[in-house]
Formats: structure tokens, sequence, C-alpha cells
């Protein structure tokens, strides 16, 4: 079980914490780190992927959101 999820989870009033909310919590967590991925490595005016290493500030939110919720 991942602690961090469920500390979250616990804080915002929900009176339980099983693998079912575990697993959307995940989902969802995984989902907003492609978007991230997406965002840092698409140009805007073409829609073309590539690596986009200027745009560090995104990169840095992926790294905190893996970490915090000790995502891989």
């Amino acid at each position: 079980m991942n602690e961090q999820i469920k500390d979250v989870v616990l804080n915002k009033g929900f009176a339980r914490f099983d693998d079912e909310i575990e697993k959307v919590c995940l989902i969802i967590i995984n989902d907003c780190i492609k978007e991230l991925e997406i965002s840092r490595r698409c140009d805007p005016y073409t829609g073309k992927l590539y690596d986009c290493e200027y745009n560090t500030c995104i990169k840095e939110q992926i790294e905190v959101l893996k970490a915090r919720f000790g995502v891989v």
C-alpha cells in the first residue's frame, strides 16, 4: 500500500482507504505524469514530439510527482 497516497486520501476527509481507492489514485497520478511528459516534449505549433530540455520546470514537476507518490 502506498503510504503517501493513503495520507492524502485520509487527510482529505475520506473515511477509508482500500486497494480500489489506491488503484484509482495511481491511475490519476500516472495519467497526470503522462500528460506532463507529453507537454514537455510537444511542439505547441506542430504537435511533433521531441526532447525539450529547456523546459526544466515541467521536468521537475514530473520528478516531484514521482517522488511524492512513489511512482516509478
